[in-house]
């Protein structure tokens, strides 16, 4: 029998950090803060924050700082777009990064951290992510569906070629796939937050849907912020809204 420890810490391929990499960081702030009543703080540089209190970790970084970042690394991946850059758990970063560079992406070597022993990353696909083996204290498993107002409570990965996506995580994270309602359409299994896949994208790229108490308000929050949003619609598991920012991010709105 699982003891509760077991059950609530982190596991491999779980996603554990997220950051929105945006055009303009000042009206990142002020549009996800009148839509989500996110609280943030200065992060590592000036060209990033970390939001207070949601799960799993979030952070906002400029396109510009984030690319800069990847020369520095020497990593060949170049964003050009808002997307949502991911974070994985793993059990064994330096493992995983030789799993990395065996299925044709890059990884620089492993650097501790204060929450953990971390690898950055390209897929490829030229995606950008990170990897880390995680430290008491920083081992916390995020809510499968998010808790409160501003929680991720699903990720979608949006692929060009979902066929090298999924042969790409599956070998890296061991994550498995199962069809998804709509055609290329696939649902990760046993991951936290909820996550899937979208083949024939034109781009890479990952959306975030972010728990609301009411959708409906949200809707309007994002329209009033300069946002789109479309009319909220009733599923199984709850009302969503499709929505982009005032710099061209989609998102979806889900009240559960």
């Amino acid at each position: 029998m699982e003891t509760r420890a077991a059950l609530t810490r982190v596991r491999q391929g779980d996603i554990g950090y997220v950051s929105l990499w945006v055009p303009d960081l000042p009206k990142a702030e002020d549009f996800y803060t009148a839509v989500l009543g996110w609280r943030l703080n200065r992060g590592s540089s000036d060209e990033s924050r970390l939001v207070q209190g949601v799960h799993p970790s979030h952070g906002l970084m400029s396109l510009a700082g984030g690319n800069a970042y990847l020369r520095e690394l020497g990593l060949r991946a170049v964003l050009d777009r808002p997307t949502l850059f991911l974070c994985f758990a793993v059990d064994d970063v330096e493992a995983a990064v030789e799993r990395v560079r065996a299925a044709g992406g890059e990884a620089v070597a492993p650097k501790r951290q204060p929450h953990g022993y971390v690898a950055d990353c390209v897929d490829d696909q030229g995606t950008a992510f990170a990897m880390y083996e995680p430290v008491s204290g920083y081992d916390e498993r995020p809510p499968v569906n998010g808790l409160n107002q501003g929680d991720v409570s699903y990720v979608t990965m949006h692929a060009v070629d979902s066929g090298k996506a999924r042969a790409f995580y599956g070998s890296v994270l061991g994550w498995r796939f199962e069809a998804g309602t709509i055609s290329e359409g696939w649902q990760v299994p046993d991951i936290a937050p909820m996550a899937g896949m979208a083949g024939g994208a034109t781009a890479n790229v990952t959306m975030p849907m972010y728990r609301v108490d009411d959708v409906r308000s949200a809707v309007e929050r994002v329209r009033a912020a300069g946002g789109t949003a479309t009319d909220p619609v009733q599923h199984p598991y709850g009302w969503t809204s499709d929505c982009v920012d005032d710099q061209g991010a989609a998102f979806y709105l889900g009240q559960h």
